[in-house]
């Protein structure tokens, strides 16, 4: 095998383009996922139809179903699969002892627990395993097609980041470095809330400065669960943060974004999951956050008020005559 080898677990739009950038960095890659049917098509036609259509894959990219037999050989596990499916993308890639190193770029909280998924790795990993993940403001497609894209890498148990990094960096996709993989789990997962916010109040017509209001007051609950759990507030000011943030709650490209515009126009989650395939991560991460108490009216209220739209049938416009009209305070 080559230098350096990444097994890509999660043959969606974000783990096919994150194959294409590995590939283009010069790495050894592989490219797996729980939809075999899926695998076999874009073995055949180099192209994930289903999910990113239309880009092709070179072919030092590998697809393959083997993931058991690469275990043993690989340097490096990257999972991209959605929240719920993450302990069992863990199930599957489980080794012991691993001699490799895990990555996710997954968003989200387990669903059960409402913990950070760097506690879910410890459950299936020895206590030693490098461990590390991958968040900012990324969409796949831009990706996928080279478009210029900066992603921080944040573990404090890898033995030299700096070289992992420099091995997944390229001309046009840029990797930072953070020791605080808390905070950018947390950026990376509650943006996602944010900007099912911004996209409801756009779609309702609010005004600019309404989502600079939502955007402002959901960085500071981000930075409120943050340091409560730990993290760097610095963090939150970074790619993974605001940065990522800004993306989200601005973009149409964001399925958050699409979820709260969809609502803002008088539709509901179910309609949504009518219309589209999955469920956008800002719902899985509100409901796990909400149902394991971890945040609660008073400090979070925008993070509360969408999981009441989403769940409980609060109207929008109520939601936001709510936040209008709650006690003033000081700002941070």
């Amino acid at each position: 095998m080559g230098e350096t080898s990444f097994l890509v677990f999660g043959a969606g739009a974000w783990g096919t383009a994150l194959s294409l950038q590995l590939h283009k960095s010069g790495n050894e890659v592989f490219l797996s996922s729980f939809d075999h049917a899926n695998l076999k098509k874009i073995a055949s036609s180099r192209t994930n139809e289903k999910y990113l259509p239309g880009v092709r894959l070179p072919d030092g990219v590998h697809v393959t179903e083997a993931v058991k037999d690469l275990l043993g050989e690989i340097d490096c596990v990257v999972i991209c699969v959605k929240s719920p499916y993450f302990r069992k993308a863990l199930s599957e890639l489980r080794r012991s002892p691993a001699s490799f190193k895990v990555l996710w770029a997954t968003k989200g909280f387990d669903l059960e627990s409402g913990a950070l998924l760097s506690k879910i790795i410890s459950e299936y990993y020895d206590a030693g395993i490098e461990h590390g993940v991958l968040s900012g403001p990324t969409f796949a497609e831009e990706l996928a097609l080279s478009k210029p894209a900066a992603i921080t890498l944040a573990t404090n148990t890898i033995n030299d980041p700096s070289r992992l990094a420099s091995k997944m960096s390229n001309e046009n996709l840029r990797v930072y470095i953070s020791t605080d993989p808390i905070g950018v789990q947390l950026g990376g997962s509650l943006k996602n809330i944010i900007a099912i916010a911004s996209g409801i109040s756009d779609a309702m017509e609010m005004g600019a400065n309404a989502r600079a209001a939502l955007i402002t007051r959901g960085a500071q609950e981000m930075r409120t669960l943050g340091t409560s759990m730990g993290a760097n507030e610095s963090t939150f000011s970074g790619l993974s943060g605001i940065g990522d943030l800004v993306l989200s709650a601005t973009d149409d490209q964001s399925r958050n974004r699409q979820l709260g515009i969809h609502i803002g126009k008088g539709g509901n989650l179910d309609s949504f999951k009518e219309e589209h395939s999955g469920t956008p991560e800002g719902v899985n991460a509100v409901s796990a956050l909400v149902n394991a108490g971890i945040v609660n009216d008073d400090e979070f209220p925008i993070t509360s008020r969408v999981y009441k739209i989403l769940f409980e049938g609060l109207p929008a416009k109520e939601a936001g005559m709510e936040l209008m009209n709650r006690p003033l305070r000081f700002e941070n």
